[in-house]
């Protein structure tokens, strides 16, 4: 009869030693390359489209993302092939990668909000205001878009993904030069907006705002005259909102509550489809440091997106 015994060789013992200390030591990295604030770690989950496509939303819509303090393994670079002008309509390359220098191909990509990455850019002034989604040139890591800039100076841009891998956002920060003299920010508390013959008004803002405080901005769209128009769905919903502080160092992007991510995070039920015919444009709107934030609402109207924009303050 064959005894085996229980106690372990010291080449079994070293061995195991060291298996655990390699993987402690891969988790401590990996975990020192996650942002380090919680709403860094934003969740999604998992959703089929009207279309009957899978997408992933976010189940944290409120939270402002401060890129001086968070930190994501992946890197957007800009580049053009002619300078990028004041008024002049270029073609901007932006390649994505890891931080390890790996290029991060499209189908690695998770659709989030009926895109694969959302794209948000503002002047130093914080006046103009882009919303674009880069299209993929093959597998290579490569994106491309049309941006024409209003006004000049160093315009911030703000690459949102959600790596298929991870199902967690990620942001890369990057900036594209427009020769010429920028413009500081100017603030004044405003609740509306008179942009294209719209009329943008924020309603239920109390007067003096809290941080790390969740506020419901609803947001109502009509003509001058106060009666409704017609709102056509982009990206899932018939409206959606960003918000960035007065240094430009992150931003909010925010949707509708109305969406099912939305709805689901806050325990109000819904369906397990995005409901385009949805008018409830509310959003949650929580920031973490005290200052001036300006907030833009995005709608389409007869095929074209407009943008209202509005001033807030957070004591």
């Amino acid at each position: 009869m064959a005894v085996f015994s229980s106690k372990s060789s010291p080449m079994a013992t070293w061995f195991s030693i060291a298996t655990l200390s390699v993987i402690f030591v891969g988790a401590y990295f990996f975990l020192r390359a996650l942002p380090d604030v919680e709403c860094g770690l934003l969740h999604y989950i998992e959703i089929v489209n009207a279309d009957g496509e899978i997408e992933f939303c976010a189940t944290n819509h409120a939270g402002f993302l401060d890129l001086s303090r968070l930190e994501y393994p992946i890197k957007a670079k800009l580049s053009s092939g002619n300078a990028v002008a004041q008024g002049e309509s270029s073609r901007v390359r932006l390649d994505l990668k890891t931080a390890g220098g790996m290029s991060i191909a499209p189908h690695e990509l998770a659709v989030t909000h009926t895109e694969k990455m959302h794209v948000m850019v503002i002047d130093p002034s914080l006046e103009d205001y882009h919303h674009v989604h880069p299209e993929a040139v093959g597998l290579d890591g490569q994106y491309f878009f049309d941006f024409t800039p209003a006004l000049a100076g160093t315009y911030k841009v703000f690459t949102e993904i959600v790596p298929l891998r991870s199902r967690r956002q990620a942001i890369a920060l990057s900036e594209l030069e427009v020769p010429g003299q920028s413009n500081a920010p100017e603030f004044e508390r405003s609740m509306v907006s008179l942009i294209d013959g719209i009329r943008f008004e924020l309603l239920k803002v109390p007067d003096i705002l809290k941080t790390g405080r969740d506020y419901r901005l609803q947001l109502q769209i009509t003509d001058p005259a106060g009666n409704a128009i017609t709102l056509e769905t982009v990206m899932g919903a018939k409206g959606h909102m960003v918000a960035f502080d007065s240094a430009g160092t992150g931003f909010a992007h925010m949707h509708p509550i109305g969406s099912v991510a939305s709805v689901r995070t806050a325990g109000l039920g819904g369906g397990g489809a995005l409901d385009s015919s949805d008018t409830d444009l509310s959003f949650m709107f929580n920031v973490p440091k005290p200052g001036w934030y300006r907030l833009f609402a995005q709608i389409q109207v007869r095929g074209e997106a407009v943008f209202g924009r509005f001033d807030l303050k957070v004591e």
